[in-house]
């Protein structure tokens, strides 16, 4: 063997040790990054854990802020442990970061924002050197401590607006809220309708007095006028484009034309504003959102229906008319100014040298008969009421004629004209008067349904009848008056008890009810002494309308409105979010 052949075979031998040595030290690596990228990774998926539990514990506390911090602070500790974090490892704090002391207070313990920290520990193999990924020094040998901080708000502590609401806002304009008073009230709910966003949130009106069907800018004169208590039912057409109001919209135009005043002697009706405004968001608002109901009041109620609930629409004039053209006398009824009975005062409609014979049958095809619809009776219900009477009132007179008989009949249609009643009749004289045919107990042989009211279904006939074809009847204004019972079967003891019953059916309902007491000095007097409410003080009274004490604010006439309202709204709409 040659000394060369040697020398390789050793160079060789030297070669493969140090791949040998080479391979070890590359695998060494290779472990020790395989365990990095594990303990990395165990790092990386237990603080998005702890993050997650952090983010939802906060979110869902917030939703008890400001009303109760001990329940957000138990609710953030169920989020955390069932997100797999030790609620002894939570560290949980509160703070405000609004100025408005309405919802925030520190030193009252009234909180609108909750801070959660919880801690948790990543298993490691080698956690020292985790400590440059962000680490710190909390990395062990078997383990990194991992935590995360999340904060979340409730209300005022950003734009309002984002989350969809279903709201009511009920509006005291009664005489006892001065022209200023009445105009720092309008100023702000329509700023609060501004702040909205018409994409997400939808207002209604409601006013109490109640005004008039045809004209909600005017309180009706006197209780048994018709009256319309809801100015505009849910709408998002409140605003043209977001944060821009819709004058042309009956929510915000009846807000801002609303006169003060009301009927003579007391006129805070509490109770019926409240359930026509819970029915609202009942019949219209949408599913899982939020629904409020705001009445701002300077008074204790003072007005309420009968106590058995028996009511009525007052008296509703018709907008449309027309004569029958067949099978009816001169077939052209009330043929000069027959749209004058629809407007009580302004001219009269004629019936010249009515009908074709002198019999004096209601059901006669020769008298001359002229049909009334359009009466708009169900703007003054409420909901679910059942009907126990209809009043006809016709302000009648004839030309004068010897020996004579001179009557009107009337009928009544609940299906657009295809079914009548039995006609009702009463004598007319040679002097304007107004006759009333039916009461609040007759309902004219036909049980009536909310649907046979409305103005599609209902109509009035009047047939002229005289045993002279020479007479000329004259029809000054046709109005009708139906007779009801509200629904709820309450038999309330008085005002105050009458509006905190539907207050409670509201609340029942989980409907949040915010009640602004603006400058209230007078107390629940007209109750009965047998009421809950009888002589209680009317802040005492309307804040046990409000959803709990949170929900209620008792400001003096000096005080302005636009943070309270601000405030209440933020509530409503601007839900829970993150801020860390």
């Amino acid at each position: 063997m040659s000394p060369n052949t040697c020398s390789r075979r050793e160079s060789i031998r030297q070669e493969g040790g140090q791949v040998l040595v080479m391979f070890g030290l590359l695998i060494g690596v290779l472990i020790l990054f395989v365990m990095t990228v594990v303990d990395v990774g165990f790092f990386i998926h237990e603080r998005q854990k702890v993050q997650a539990a952090a983010d939802a514990a906060a979110l869902a506390a917030a939703q008890e802020l400001p009303g109760d911090s001990v329940l957000a602070e138990a609710i953030a500790l169920d989020y955390v442990q069932a997100n797999g974090v030790d609620p002894g490892d939570v560290d949980i704090s509160f703070a405000c970061i609004t100025e408005s002391v309405f919802i925030c207070d520190e030193a009252a313990g009234i909180y609108d924002t909750i801070y959660v920290t919880p801690t948790s520990t990543a298993p490691a193999f080698l956690g020292g050197i985790l400590n440059v990924f962000g680490a710190g020094d909390s990395c062990w040998v078997d383990g990194c401590d991992v935590d995360a901080t999340a904060g979340a708000c409730r209300g005022a502590c950003g734009p309002i607006g984002f989350q969809p609401a279903d709201i009511a806002v009920i509006l005291d304009h009664s005489y006892s809220m001065s022209s200023s008073d009445l105009s720092e009230s309008k100023g702000a709910i329509l700023s609060m309708f501004e702040n909205f966003n018409h994409e997400h949130q939808q207002v209604a009106t409601v006013l109490t007095p109640p005004v008039e069907p045809g004209d909600y800018c005017d309180p009706i004169n006197d209780w048994d006028d018709p009256m319309l208590w809801m100015s505009s039912g849910l709408t998002d057409q409140f605003q043209t484009s977001p944060h821009t109001l819709n004058y042309f919209n009956a929510a915000v135009d009846s807000i801002d034309c609303v006169a003060r005043g009301g009927p003579p002697g007391y006129h805070t009706n509490l109770g019926d504003p409240m359930q026509a405004a819970m029915n609202e968001l009942v019949a219209n608002g949408r599913p899982d959102v939020n629904r409020g109901i705001i009445l701002v009041t300077d008074g204790a109620a003072n007005v309420a229906p009968s106590p058995d609930n028996s009511s009525s629409t007052g008296q509703h004039f018709c907008d449309n008319q027309a004569a029958v053209t067949s099978e009816s006398g001169d077939n052209n009824g009330y043929e000069s100014s027959g749209s004058a009975a629809c407007d009580n005062g302004g001219g009269y409609a004629s019936d010249n040298n009515s009908g074709t014979s002198t019999s004096t049958s209601c059901d006669s095809t020769n008298k001359d008969r002229h049909d009334f619809w359009d009466f708009d009776i169900t703007s003054s219900f409420v909901g679910n009421e059942t009907v126990t009477g209809i009043e006809v009132r016709l302000d009648a007179w004839t030309s004068w004629s010897w020996f004579a008989s001179r009557k009107m009949c009337v009928q009544l249609s609940w299906d657009g004209g295809n079914s009548w009643t039995s006609a009702k009749s009463v004598s007319i004289g040679s002097s304007q008067q107004a006759h009333i045919l039916g009461g609040s107990t007759d309902d004219w042989g036909h049980s009536w349904t909310t649907a046979g009211l409305t103005n599609g279904a209902f109509r009035l006939r009047v047939t002229s009848v005289s045993s002279s074809t020479s007479t000329d009847f004259r029809l000054d204004a046709v109005a009708v008056n139906v007779h009801f019972v509200q629904p709820g079967g309450y038999e309330h003891s008085g005002p105050c008890d009458w509006a905190a019953y539907w207050a409670d059916q509201a609340k029942a309902l989980d409907i949040e009810l915010y009640i602004i007491a603006w400058g209230v000095t007078d107390k629940c007097s007209f109750d009965d002494p047998d009421s809950d409410y009888y002589y209680m003080d009317a802040a005492e009274f309307l804040e046990s309308l409000a959803s709990d004490s949170f929900h209620f604010f008792n400001e003096p006439k000096s005080a302005d409105l636009d943070p309270v309202f601000y405030s209440i709204g933020s509530q409503l709409t601007g839900g829970s979010r993150l801020i860390q």
